[in-house]
């Protein structure tokens, strides 16, 4: 093995009884030829290494994705994450001690030690829980928020465990959903989801937009993020943009320490808490990724802020029965069709009401046509005879038509429509072509439509 791949092998670490004191980790720096400690990065990294103060106090946070000094050095802190106070405590230590002066290579070790250090304090805590074997997902929010207790709310309760679990043991995992609580203002929804969090660091309420410049910074560090009333989804430019935001699996930025671009996998899942019915944006292609749940707090058996502590311990062996389902690994992220149809129900309590798709199904209730376009539905449903649709409006009668409306089908050939020219459109969906009023099976074609056709003269009468 050549020097240069020895010098990438972490330092040996001593057991605990045989830690060397601040003398011997100087003897064992390399020096300069006039005998004083050089500073280069192999020395400072053997000081964080083997110092009696300094070993293993510095490790990489992998949810913050900052260095931590993890215990006392000696200094007055107020936080884990390194600060550039620390750094100069730091710098004032290998200079007292060991002769180093070199900050930039101080930097350089210190990156390198806590890269060989790192730790993942959300993990930490899940993999210490056990689980009493007394169910209480099934429970949960009823207990605290007096949710239906039913396979549907559990089912949904279950899922944004296991999604957030996955989400920091696999960072950037898939999960495309998020948990809604409606209802009862002052429950304490949104108190639901900090305790959930098990440290109120590991939460988030502070997402207003989800185009916010540093809408990156504030997911990073945080588990659990609430869309309180729902306000990042509702200032939403279009519902592709909520679309593409909550199914992302990563943001790629540069941080002002930073000289590139890194990729940030997802660690965190979305909650959203809303005390009005029609929270969800409308959207005609369905919206799977909410996951509404109807909180009634008159019907909750304690108050989540009654007894904090007692609250914050429920939830742990909530997140313990999560991790028993997690490791043996008999779930799926994928809900059944029994759920699935329940929950596309459900989300239809909590939609806008859709006046142009009710004009529009109206409309054609009472129309003899076979076929429409959407220049037509646009003047004749929609009572815009005298003005030119644009594109967009346009686009909205066609997503109508593709999504909402029944009995339609749409034909890719276009056809001649008076008026309106040749268009692509709809075709009535219809058992043997019979119609209202035509029980036969025969339907009588307008002039335009035989026109269309192209029959010899001779068949026309």
């Amino acid at each position: 093995m050549n020097s240069e791949s020895q010098s990438l092998v972490p330092a040996p670490r001593q057991a605990e009884s045989d830690k060397l004191t601040v003398d011997e980790v100087r003897e064992s720096l390399s020096t300069t030829e006039k005998g004083q400690p050089a500073n280069t990065i192999g020395n400072c990294r053997t000081v964080f290494c083997e110092d009696p103060l300094l070993r293993g106090a510095i490790r990489l946070n992998l949810l913050t994705d900052r260095v931590d000094i993890v215990r006392d050095l000696g200094w007055r802190r107020s936080t884990s994450a390194l600060t550039d106070t620390d750094v100069k405590y730091l710098l004032l230590y290998f200079e007292q001690n060991y002769g180093l002066t070199s900050e930039k290579k101080l930097m350089a070790a210190l990156s390198i030690v806590a890269n060989e250090n790192c730790y993942h304090p959300i993990q930490d805590v899940l993999n210490s829980l056990v689980w009493d074997d007394i169910p209480r997902i099934r429970s949960c929010l009823h207990h605290f928020l007096g949710a239906d207790e039913s396979n549907y709310v559990e089912e949904m309760l279950k899922h944004f465990l296991l999604g957030a679990i996955r989400r920091v043991f696999h960072p950037g995992s898939k999960y495309e959903e998020l948990l809604c609580l409606v209802g009862g203002q002052g429950a304490g929804k949104s108190t639901f989801f900090r305790f959930l969090a098990i440290q109120d660091e590991w939460f988030s309420d502070d997402l207003k937009k989800l185009d916010d410049d540093k809408v990156f910074a504030k997911l990073q560090g945080h588990w659990i993020i609430e869309m309180s009333e729902m306000l990042a989804t509702s200032n939403a430019k279009s519902i592709e943009e909520i679309r593409s935001f909550i199914s992302r699996q990563k943001e790629t930025y540069r941080t002002p320490y930073e000289t590139q671009p890194k990729d940030r996998l997802r660690q965190c899942v979305f909650g959203g808490s809303s005390n009005t019915l029609d929270f969800l944006p409308l959207d005609r292609a369905g919206n799977r990724r909410f996951l509404p749940v109807m909180i009634y707090p008159e019907k909750a058996e304690v108050h989540i802020l009654e007894d904090e502590a007692a609250s914050r311990e429920y939830l742990l062996q909530v997140w313990a029965e999560a991790m028993t389902i997690y490791r043996c690994g008999e779930y799926s992220m994928k809900f059944s069709k029994e759920i699935q149809k329940q929950l596309v129900e459900v989300q239809k309590d909590f939609m806008p009401e859709d006046t142009e798709a009710g004009q529009i199904q109206g409309f054609l209730e009472h129309y003899t046509g076979n076929v429409v376009c959407s220049k037509q539905l646009f003047k004749e449903a929609l009572g815009h005879a005298f003005e030119e649709p644009k594109r967009w409006q346009l686009h909205n009668i066609n997503e109508i038509m593709n999504t909402v409306v029944t009995g339609w089908k749409p034909f890719s050939n276009p056809r001649m429509f008076a008026g309106y020219g040749r268009q692509r459109g709809w075709e009535r969906e219809s058992f043997g072509n019979e119609l209202p009023g035509n029980e036969g099976g025969f339907v009588e074609l307008s002039e335009e439509e035989v026109r269309q056709l192209e029959l010899p003269k001779e068949w026309i009468t």
